[in-house]
C-alpha cells in the first residue's frame, strides 16, 4: 500500500508539474503577432535581395573593369611591337647581308600585318560580355607573346649577322 500511495504521490506531482507547464507556455498567439512576423520576414527578405543586387553588380563591375585593364595592356604590348618593327626595319637598312635582311623585311612584314588582325580580334571582342572575356583574352594574349617572342629572335639574328 505505502508503494501505491509513493507512486500516487509521484504520478499527482509529475501530473501538476504537467499541467502548470502547459498553461503557462500556452500564450494565445494574436493576429497583430502574426502580422509583425511576416512583417519582419518581408523585411529580411528585402534586405536580402538587395545585398544579393549589389554583389551581382559589384561582380560586373570587376569583370568589367578587369576586362578593360587587359584590353589597355594588350594594346599597349601592341604599340610596343609597333616601336620594335620600326627599330628592326632602321637596323634592316644598316645591315651588311643583304639576303638575311630580305628574309627579315617579309618576316617582319607578316608579323605586321599579324598585329592588325590582332587589332581585329581586339575589336571584336570588345563587344563580349566582361565575364565572357577570360578565353578572348587568353588568345589574343597568346598571338602576342608569339609575336613578342618571334620579333626577339629577329632582332637576335640581325645583331648576330653584322
Amino acid at each position: 500500500m505505502q508503494i501505491l500511495r509513493k507512486n500516487f504521490k509521484y504520478s499527482f506531482y509529475l501530473v501538476l508539474i504537467g499541467l502548470f507547464s502547459l498553461t503557462a507556455c500556452n500564450k494565445k498567439l494574436t493576429q497583430a503577432d502574426v502580422a509583425d512576423e511576416l512583417e519582419e520576414a518581408r523585411e529580411a527578405t528585402a534586405e536580402a535581395q538587395e545585398e544579393t543586387a549589389e554583389a551581382v553588380e559589384a561582380r560586373q563591375q570587376y569583370y568589367a573593369d578587369a576586362k578593360e585593364t587587359q584590353l589597355e595592356e594588350l594594346d599597349d604590348r601592341l604599340d610596343d611591337i609597333d616601336d620594335r618593327i620600326k627599330d628592326l626595319r632602321k637596323n634592316m637598312k644598316k645591315a651588311t647581308n643583304q639576303s638575311a635582311v630580305a628574309n627579315m623585311k617579309d618576316a617582319v612584314d607578316d608579323f605586321q600585318d599579324e598585329k592588325k588582325d590582332i587589332q581585329r580580334r581586339m575589336e571584336r571582342v570588345k563587344s563580349v560580355e566582361a565575364k565572357d572575356w577570360s578565353a578572348s583574352y587568353d588568345e589574343i594574349n597568346q598571338a602576342v607573346q608569339r609575336i613578342e617572342g618571334e620579333l626577339d629572335k629577329l632582332a637576335n639574328s640581325l645583331e648576330s649577322s653584322n
